[in-house]
């Protein structure tokens, strides 16, 4: 009988993908309580952990936008902008376009509406919707639409 065994980045790799998978399901609860935001919480920054380690930056600028979603449902200011703004930074640093751009903008839109920056929040919202709309599948760009329709700027 033989073991199989992964390699040390399959391991990163799975745990990466596992845990950044496993907060959707809490994010998109109505009302999630505390204990699942923390539990989120520390599932993203695991995965931009593991993604540090092997990741490409589309990995490590996604990990970024989950911890600053999380942040933000935390409703905690300072690190969902800190967060959302890395993972635009990685963006436009990469040349990273389409759906990832468009959400890299609706994470900076979502800090800045938590902040109550209506200013910047008006900017983000604005180049996020841009943004939106030149991401070429019809399904991605449903999603990010559907979540910048969730956000309010002050």
């Amino acid at each position: 009988m033989t073991e199989d065994r992964m390699t040390l980045d399959d391991f990163h790799k799975k745990i990466a993908i596992t845990t950044n998978n496993s907060i959707w399901p809490i994010l998109d609860k109505e009302q999630p309580i505390m204990q699942e935001l923390e539990e989120a919480l520390h599932m993203a920054h695991t995965s931009l952990y593991h993604w540090s380690k092997i990741g490409q930056p589309i990995n490590i600028a996604r990990a970024e936008y989950m911890i600053s979603r999380v942040c933000y449902a935390l409703s905690w200011i300072e690190p969902a902008l800190f967060h959302a703004e890395q993972c635009l930074k990685i963006t436009k640093e990469t040349g990273i376009g389409d759906f990832d751009l468009a959400f890299a903008y609706e994470v900076m839109t979502r800090a800045y509406s938590l902040a109550g920056d209506n200013v910047n929040c008006k900017k983000y919202r604005g180049l996020a919707e841009k943004a939106t709309k030149a991401v070429k599948g019809k399904e991605d760009r449903e999603i990010c639409q559907s979540e910048l329709d969730k956000i309010h700027c002050p």
